[in-house]
């Protein structure tokens, strides 16, 4: 290749040409009217939108060919895809690479073509605008009809990106939507919780207020009083947990333990719940220890949660069976019971914030929907992971817990790495960089949440005028920004003495190991495809201040 295509390989084309969406998809009248103007100003029987696809050639608006694809190595544009803007053929016959294509040899008898590639702004090549015609045309295209159709492939590709913002805009419009159901529903329970509680509460003060109680309706209202009070206090801590974790301000003591142990607190404390409920639970535990190295309050929390989330989704004198094993230098805690089961959409939400089964009216099991989220976050603190399965409703539940196992060197070397010293660490300053105002704006608006301090530039130009005096601990670069790209940017920033010591992480909407490759070789820390992945993100930002702090 010979333009700027030529620095992304076929599987990172393939890549970016999937993340437009637009293969397969049908007819658009944006479209259509642009092939029937090319095909009425350049006098061409034959036009085409073409997308070069894995194995094949696919035409999102054509006439003249009367077919939506055709193989590759049939393909005549897949030619074009090497040329810098245009490929134009006089007499595809005289063209040793065409003429014994059967577009050519056989009843289409094609003679003219020509191409205008359909790049974006980084230089991917997706695909050409094409014309060809049964008619060789000894001159090829005049400079206008070359104008022409360079002009229209521009207008093309504006389509293409047009329609993959609208569709970015309807799912992150769907995602919004989605999260203030679930903040309306998570405020629902919130205040059905605390209100179960206080119920209760206020009818033992109530009894406590006449003087004339027995000594043993005293006790059984003060007992209420605690007990409903220490629900509460559950909530609250539940809440402060999820609030901890998000912002990173868990601090683990981690020392070696056994498993089992752990195994054995949580179920003293979900018992009552178990006896309750008439349950059955059913132990399987290996006679060998079994040692992690974690912190030991946070581990039963993890379990009890597990086996308290078992016991409210098992109906009255069901099964729950709990199995520890160890193999290798892993341990897993499978937790399975026979109670009313879940759908595939619950499984893929079971553990996200605040996500809940269905439940009765009177929502008498309890709870904010948290405890999973919690398990999930405090399990990846500890190096392990936590997965989900069902047979669908009815067929109960099974809950698959994995850990790492001791090795003698851990227990320093993660204290070391999930516990920093925090306490001196500033908030960072942090630069974003995308010409995508909206997810520029969501983007920084997230990370102040978090505490930061951050500055927004919409290009490369505005960047580099502004990131210098601001003077960022981390930047964030948008890869596909227009006139210089992310990679240049980075470059230009590394050259300017006060961003020159800043963190460069690229965002990008393809994200392969050899786009991770090509960032790290231009200078990047890391990184993300779009949409950056708040978790993941956090946690890169977590080491970041750790590493300034060390």
């Amino acid at each position: 290749m010979t333009s700027s295509t030529a620095t992304f390989d076929e599987e990172a084309r393939l890549a970016v040409l999937d993340s437009y969406g637009i293969l397969d998809t049908p007819p658009e009248r944006s479209f259509d009217d642009v092939v029937r103007l090319v095909s009425q100003l350049l006098a061409a029987p034959i036009v085409a939108v073409n997308l070069i696809a894995r194995d094949r050639q696919w035409f999102k608006s054509e006439i003249g060919l009367g077919r939506r694809e055709m193989p590759l190595d049939d393909s005549i544009c897949r030619f074009a895809l090497l040329e810098e803007e245009q490929m134009i053929v006089p007499d595809m016959r005289e063209d040793p690479r065409f003429r014994d294509n059967p577009l050519v040899t056989k009843d289409a008898g094609l003679r003219f073509y020509a191409g205008a590639l359909l790049k974006t702004r980084d230089g991917v090549a997706l695909g050409t605008l094409c014309v060809l015609d049964d008619k060789p045309r000894p001159q090829g295209l005049s400079e206008q009809e070359q104008f022409v159709l360079a002009t229209l492939a521009h207008q093309v590709m504006s389509q293409i990106e047009l329609r993959k913002a609208m569709a970015e805009q309807e799912n992150l419009i769907a995602a919004l939507r989605e999260a203030d159901q679930r903040k309306d529903e998570f405020l629902a329970m919130l205040a059905h919780e605390l209100r179960n509680p206080l119920a209760p509460i206020v009818s033992a003060a109530t009894m406590l207020s006449n003087f004339h109680l027995d000594p043993v309706m005293v006790q059984r209202a003060s007992e209420i009083v605690a007990r409903q009070a220490g629900h509460m206090t559950s909530l609250i801590n539940d809440l402060l947990d999820v609030s901890r974790v998000t912002r990173g301000k868990v601090e683990l003591e981690l020392r070696e333990l056994d498993f089992k142990d752990v195994v054995a607190d949580a179920i003293e404390q979900v018992r009552p719940l178990i006896e309750k409920h008439q349950h059955r639970l059913t132990l399987d535990l290996p006679p060998a220890r079994a040692i992690v190295v974690g912190d030991r309050k946070r581990l039963v929390q993890i379990m009890t949660n597990m086996l308290s989330n078992a016991a409210k989704y098992t109906l009255e004198g069901g099964h729950i069976a709990v199995r520890l094993t160890t193999d290798g230098g892993a341990l897993a805690v499978d937790i399975r019971d026979d109670g009313i089961g879940m759908s595939p959409e619950l499984i893929s939400s079971a553990f996200d914030l605040f996500a809940q089964g269905a439940r009765g009216l009177d929502r008498s099991q309890g709870g904010l929907g948290i405890g999973l989220a919690l398990v999930r976050s405090l399990l990846r603190l500890h190096g392990g992971a936590v997965s989900a399965s069902s047979d669908g409703p009815g067929k109960g539940s099974a809950f698959h817990v994995s850990l790492p196992l001791s090795t003698r060197d851990q227990v320093e070397r993660r204290a070391r790495d999930r516990n920093p010293p925090r306490a001196t660490m500033p908030a960072l300053r942090i630069g974003v960089v995308d010409d995508n105002e909206d997810a520029a704006v969501t983007l920084s608006l997230l990370l102040e949440t978090l505490g930061h301090t951050v500055l927004i530039a919409h290009s490369a130009r505005d960047a580099l005028a502004v990131l210098p005096d601001f003077g960022p601990d981390v930047c964030l670069l948008d890869i596909g920004l227009p006139e210089m790209n992310g990679y240049e940017l980075a470059a230009a920033l590394r050259a300017q003495p006060g961003a020159s010591q800043a963190i460069l992480i690229a965002v990008t909407g393809y994200a392969q190991e050899k786009d991770r490759a090509r960032a790290l070789a231009a200078g990047f820390h890391d990184l993300f495809a779009k949409p950056v992945d708040l978790e993941v993100l956090g946690a890169a930002l977590v080491q970041i201040e750790s590493r300034r702090a060390a």
